[in-house]
């Protein structure tokens, strides 16, 4: 799935790709956090969530990419935040990390199963 995945330590960090994929995964934080609304809690379907289906959808064109590492990515990167972190990591940031990671995918899983459905779902009914 990712070229990279045999890389490991200062190889895996260094690695263009691996850099390349971080920064995505960080503008499409940005995106999140700069689209922000109080309706966050509710599932608003605001211009971040639709632009997170979208992404969502393009994973299932993602050969070995299985819904399941949505799940896996989101208790690893919270992990991670909090190993970082390390004392300006409270009860009260890892909410709010937790919060705004759980609007990210489950959008993400919304563009997913919308379309898995469609190229595969309906392809079977044909």
């Amino acid at each position: 799935m990712f070229p990279f995945r045999d890389a490991w330590g200062d190889r895996l960090i260094r690695h263009p790709q691996f850099i390349e994929q971080a920064r995505r995964f960080m503008h499409v934080i940005a995106c999140v956090v700069d689209g922000l609304d109080p309706d966050l809690d509710t599932g608003s379907r605001g211009s971040a969530a639709q632009r997170l289906v979208r992404l969502g959808r393009k994973h299932v064109t993602i050969e070995g990419f299985l819904p399941d590492y949505f799940d896996v990515f989101t208790r690893a990167i919270l992990s991670v935040w909090k190993q970082e972190l390390k004392d300006d990591y409270t009860d009260e940031t890892g909410d709010a990390w937790a919060t705004l990671f759980a609007f990210l995918i489950n959008n993400l899983k919304i563009g997913y199963e919308a379309e898995f459905k469609v190229r595969y779902m309906d392809e079977n009914k044909r």
